[in-house]
């Protein structure tokens, strides 16, 4: 069996894309199958206590470190208040591609996707407390760049985001808000629990500087009724009418004029609605089903699929897009990855289409680098937990490992 993954992780290697590849037309960038294939596979860095039931999180870059969530194998041992060993955050030096430390997270479940950095490189994530069987409560934690935690604050309920807004950290969870301060003390909550609380429910879409947005619903039906945007007060801006048959998967504040809705109206029909201060639609735009999210980067609306990876303004107008090889999954899609100086778009899933990883240049959106699948042929297909650019190096995480690509 081993020699068969090594056969395949060889396999894996050669048919990449060189680096050096920058095709010169966004437009018509296919996956590359060239004869020019050359990277080689570096010096693995191994993950300690590596559950093979799960998958190894990248979570970005910061202090020159490459930060990731290591889930923990084995029988998980338990600390003084009785929680269990979950996962490691594991950080590697990219420049001498060693690990530089681990911190071991205890609790009682493991979360994704809930994990930020802030400008001083102090991460920020949560994980299930395990205080108390059978429990949703809730840690939020910080550690330091060095890996040390510098505190837990204790949430009733499962946490839905977790984001910084001037200087405080704003995590939500159902229909109530609250704000911690960057010593992990609570400095206010707010709750809609009580607000129409027979007839209707809210549901906390986003956070913004000085606003919540909401989205209401039947209590008993669930069905949708409207689009809410409230000031810090809970004092009610506007509401926008929304059809019963409509969910609101997420919304963005613009600016002070505009309010980007991702609308689901049925199982293959999404659309971006942007809703004015004035609660009229001022733009509608259909999108592929396959859309997950939409993001706000230097004043435009981004967001792939399985038709490609598009920019727009916020007039709703195209100002880039870029091909991307449909996933053989219809139901799948893509998602994007954002730092100073690129664009990764991705597979949300390990891939079943032609394309691995697409880069493109963040300013001018030209695809840089767009690498095929590697992991198709052979007799079985290889599947990784990651594959990423970071440091203007290629890495993926296979098998237990890091592997560099150069």
């Amino acid at each position: 069996m081993m020699k068969k993954v090594w056969s395949l992780l060889i396999m894996l290697i050669v048919v990449l894309a060189p680096l050096s590849h920058m095709p010169a037309n966004a437009e018509a960038v296919e996956p590359d199958t060239g004869p020019e294939q050359q990277l080689k596979m570096q010096e693995p860095i191994s993950f300690p206590d590596f559950s093979y039931n799960s998958t190894i999180e990248y979570l970005g870059t910061a202090n020159g470190l490459l930060y990731f969530k290591v889930p923990y194998s084995g029988k998980s041992p338990r600390n003084e208040k009785k929680q269990m060993l979950l996962e490691y955050i594991v950080t590697i030096n990219a420049k001498t591609n060693t690990i530089q430390w681990k911190l071991p997270i205890y609790g009682g479940f493991n979360y994704s996707d809930r994990t930020f950095f802030d400008e001083e490189g102090n991460l920020y994530s949560v994980i299930g407390a395990g205080l108390k069987q059978p429990s949703n409560e809730t840690f939020l934690y910080s550690v330091s760049p060095k890996g040390v935690m510098k505190w837990q604050t204790l949430f009733p309920d499962f946490v839905d985001k977790i984001s910084m807004i001037n200087n405080k950290i704003i995590v939500t969870y159902r229909d109530e808000i609250t704000a911690v301060n960057l010593d992990g003390k609570v400095a206010w909550k707010k709750s809609f629990k009580s607000r129409d609380a027979q007839k209707y429910s809210y549901w906390i879409l986003e956070v913004a500087s000085n606003e919540i947005l909401t989205t209401k619903s039947e209590f008993y039906s669930a069905k949708s009724v409207s689009f809410d945007v409230f000031d810090q007060n809970l004092k009610k801006k506007f509401s926008f009418p929304l059809n019963s048959t409509s969910t609101v998967e997420q919304a963005l504040k613009f600016n002070n004029d505009v309010y980007i809705l991702k609308i689901k109206i049925s199982k293959s029909t999404k659309q971006l609605v942007a809703v004015g201060a004035n609660a009229k639609a001022k733009w509608t735009k259909k999108i592929d089903p396959t859309t997950a999210t939409i993001y706000m980067v230097d004043g435009k609306l981004m967001f792939a699929n399985n038709t490609g990876f598009y920019v727009l303004n916020g007039k709703g107008e195209q100002l880039n897009h870029t091909p991307l090889a449909p996933l053989s999954n219809s139901s799948l899609g893509y998602k994007v990855r954002l730092d100073d100086r690129y664009i990764s778009i991705l597979p949300d899933y390990m891939p079943e289409g032609k394309t691995a990883l697409t880069v493109l240049d963040r300013k001018s959106y030209k695809t840089l680098y767009s690498f095929a699948s590697p992991f198709t042929g052979g007799e079985q297909p290889v599947y990784y937990d990651e594959l990423f650019i970071a440091n203007d190096n290629l890495y993926m995480v296979y098998f237990n490992k890091l592997f560099p690509l150069k």
